[in-house]
């Protein structure tokens, strides 16, 4: 069998009738803790919402949270294929490669990346440099990891006049805050100050990006296809914006999503190939989200790959953007999952999918 392009068509095609869907559930911060520890978990409501669509299509379906009985669970619900939707446990750069590992030990087969592009891709500042040297362009960045980095600030600032000020491994816009553009040596230490204490990590400081912040979905393996991508911009226009947790936790009110329509076309065509080509590069499979910003010259530069992009039908990103792309949410997940069991040599059955169905 082929990991990344599927399997022998000479392989008989296994059987798939357990489907387990592995998740972490979202609660709330602790004493102590920043509000936003919690951030990237799934409410029920999400979980459920994957569950009950894998059932749709014929499937026996069972919920498996990454607790402290998450092997014994797991052994026992003796699932044929898992559906993981688990950002991992703890503070660690490595968290969203734990299940992945996990999985790959007792050779349960499952959707999305591996464990190596996990804990790649969760890096910013490694997701920028392996982006780079693949010659797909990033915004300028720099990590700061205690005292001894900050005497290079000034020279930063010499070369641009803002950045960005965010954790270095965090997703959800943990971290990202509307004060996070640091306009000054002396505000970005303060901002990088907040990361150390409030996340535990390195800060990373990346130019700010003047221009329009568009995401696009990617799905399939060998040959990555375009689940559809739009527009992110404020209700109300200003000078700095930043898709922040702020504004993701209020997007009803403050946030327009335009789908790929109000793209002109050959932006279109640039942003699919750079998000297809930043999913070959750093090996992903299934699914994932490509952000970019474009810079004052108008070129695309990405400023975040997610492997494991929020799945809910309500608020994720990446069932916004297929959905304004002419997709449902049955569909969105079937192709999801039709990728990885072919990926993995199952056989896939499933019933019919309505294209209005959500």
């Amino acid at each position: 069998m082929n990991d990344e392009y599927g399997c022998d068509p000479e392989v008989p095609l296994r059987p798939v009738s357990r489907i387990s869907v592995v998740y972490n559930l979202k609660k709330n911060a602790g004493a102590g803790e920043p509000d936003d520890k919690y951030e990237e978990y799934d409410p029920l409501s999400t979980v459920e919402s994957v569950a009950e669509t894998i059932a749709s299509f014929g499937f026996s379906v069972s919920l498996c949270e990454q607790d402290e009985n998450f092997f014994p669970r797991l052994r026992d619900q003796a699932p044929d294929f898992v559906a993981n939707l688990a950002e991992g446990r703890g503070d660690a750069r490595g968290r969203e490669a734990q299940v992945p590992c996990i999985l790959e030990s007792e050779s349960i087969p499952f959707w999305g990346s591996d464990a190596v592009s996990m804990a790649v891709a969760l890096d910013k500042l490694l997701t920028g440099r392996t982006l780079s040297s693949e010659g797909i362009p990033v915004p300028l960045s720099s990590s700061f990891r205690g005292e001894e980095d900050l005497p290079v600030l000034p020279e930063l600032f010499r070369q641009r006049f803002r950045y960005v000020v965010k954790p270095r491994y965090e997703g959800s816009s943990k971290g990202i805050f509307t004060d996070s553009v640091a306009h000054s040596p002396r505000e970005a230490e303060d901002r990088i100050r907040r990361i150390w204490h409030r996340y535990g990590q390195p800060a990373l400081l990346e130019e700010y990006l003047p221009g329009a912040e568009v995401t696009v979905g990617v799905t399939g393996n060998g040959r990555p296809a375009i689940a559809g991508m739009m527009r992110i911009s404020p209700v109300h226009p200003r000078e700095e914006f930043l898709y922040s947790l702020e504004e993701k936790r209020n997007y009803l009110e403050r946030i327009r999503y335009d789908g790929p329509e109000t793209i002109p076309a050959p932006l279109r065509e640039q942003l699919g190939r750079f998000a297809a080509a930043a999913f070959r590069a750093l090996e992903l499979r299934d699914m994932a989200r490509v952000d970019f910003r474009l810079d004052g010259d108008g070129i695309p530069r990405i400023i975040d790959v997610n492997p494991l992009p929020g799945l809910s039908p309500q608020y994720s990103d990446l069932p916004i953007l297929h959905r304004l792309s002419g997709g449902s949410y049955p569909d969105l997940v079937r192709s999801i999952l039709a990728s990885a069991f072919r990926r993995n040599g199952l056989a896939f059955s499933a019933l019919p999918v309505e294209a209005d169905a959500l």
